[in-house]
């Protein structure tokens, strides 16, 4: 299967489409370092375009039954389907409601699938069947790469003809000198307590359990004091817990914890001040960090897993998921410190 453009399977799925409602909503801030926004971007930017992006969250998608109604056409393109707690289950069923009505009155529907099972790990085997419904229901399965085609077809009980391929976004780099942004970083962030001649590994992105961040910093506490770990990223819902224990581990004089959103403008510091990005995903298709970090030319560490098996660079440094997953995370580690 050889990768289209989103525009063509748009207009394969639904010709003369004019209007795509996309869930959930594209953010307005922090453009520069957003999948949603870059995946959309050729579209918002281009007030020519005859297709128009129209987003929001689950809460309006009765909005997707009047363009039925008006006898639009429209396409539903919906980003991420889970649950974690009683709350989202109820929202759940509300989405499906509102997509099953869309479904029925004609509406032509894409899923994209951002990974095999949700990483948050709750109520996995409800989730697996609702993401099995959802599946079925709608017309187009939307993939970032070919090798994640048969772990997803078979996970979610689908043909793999259902599935289509447009590659995750890529993102631009701001360059900074690296003494600058060491400069800048220590006086806003790190109260100077990284020095020039220390090496900065960085694990940029939302905080959360599913990234393994504890155990990389208890790698980083059996290295050489001049290897810095810096994390930074905002903590992701239902973490908070997982946070305070990062921020208690003891002896991690070396590794330093950032759990605040990064404005847009200040990211291009972290990437240009890091020597290498770690990624040390538990189970992982794709990942919106790893071809940010890709795009500031610097090596990346990361699991030998889903679509980042198809990374063709010298810059991709594997590590292989399996029982000596950290013995073979620090060998890799290690290639690069003091």
């Amino acid at each position: 299967m050889n990768e289209t453009s989103l525009q063509v399977e748009y207009q394969k799925l639904c010709p003369r489409v004019t209007k795509v409602f996309v869930v959930p909503k594209i953010p307005q801030k922090n453009r520069d370092t957003s999948y949603l926004y870059q995946f959309y971007k050729s579209f918002l930017e281009n007030p020519s375009s005859q297709i128009k992006i129209k987003t929001f969250n689950a809460a309006f998608l009765p909005l997707i039954f009047l363009s039925r109604m008006r006898f639009e056409k429209s396409i539903l393109h919906y980003h991420w389907f889970e649950f974690e707690d009683a709350k989202s289950f109820i929202g759940i069923k509300w989405k499906l409601f509102w997509i099953i009505i869309y479904k029925i009155l004609g509406g032509k529907i894409i899923w994209t699938v951002h990974n095999k099972y949700p990483h948050h790990n709750k109520y996995l085997y409800l989730n697996k069947q609702i993401r099995r419904l959802i599946a079925k229901l709608t017309n187009r399965l939307h993939i970032h790469c070919e090798s994640a085609i048969g772990i997803c077809a078979e996970v979610l009980g689908v043909p793999e003809n259902k599935f289509f391929v447009v590659k995750h976004p890529e993102f631009s780099p701001t360059i900074i000198e690296r003494d600058k942004a060491l400069e800048k970083l220590n006086r806003e962030y790190l109260q100077n307590k990284i020095m020039s001649e220390d090496r900065v590994f960085l694990m940029f992105g939302a905080i959360a359990e599913y990234k393994g961040i504890k155990e990389v910093i208890n790698i980083f506490k059996g290295l050489d004091k001049r290897n810095k770990l810096l994390i930074a990223g905002f903590i992701k819902r239902r973490n908070e817990i997982y946070y305070d224990e990062l921020q208690s581990i003891p002896d991690k004089e070396n590794a330093f914890i950032i759990g605040k959103m990064i404005p847009d403008e200040d990211v291009p510091y972290f990437l240009c001040l890091a020597d290498c990005s770690i990624f040390n995903y538990r189970d992982v298709l794709t990942s919106g960090g790893v071809h940010l970090a890709f795009a500031y030319k610097k090596p990346v560490i990361a699991p030998f897993s889903g679509c980042l098996k198809e990374l063709q660079s010298n810059q991709i440094n594997f590590f292989k998921i399996d029982e000596g997953r950290n013995k073979n995370l620090v060998d890799v580690i290690k290639k690069f410190a003091y």
